[in-house]
């Protein structure tokens, strides 16, 4: 792919989550239907675009690992951060 249209897809990535797709997202996860998102979204989207952010969304969840953030203390104190997988 070329530069130029790696930034253009990058960009244009960015400016939809920017204008509706994190919004969405946000009233999906309030159980709202495409229709009714369409009607609660002060930006023009189609209803396609809004079930193709809610598809995609719905895909990345179900691919989520199951990873655990486990915390350690050190003799002094200090804290720290590791990923475990879950068990």
């Amino acid at each position: 792919m070329e530069e130029g249209n790696y930034f253009k897809k990058a960009l244009s990535s960015f400016s939809a989550d920017v204008a509706y797709a994190d919004a969405i997202r946000h009233l999906y996860d309030k159980g709202m239907s495409a229709i009714h998102i369409k009607d609660h979204l002060s930006y023009p989207v189609s209803i396609d675009i809004i079930e193709n952010v809610i598809q995609d969304y719905e895909a990345k969840k179900n691919t989520k690992t199951d990873n655990i953030f486990v915390q350690d203390v050190d003799k002094y104190g200090r804290k720290s951060f590791r990923l475990v997988k879950k068990e």
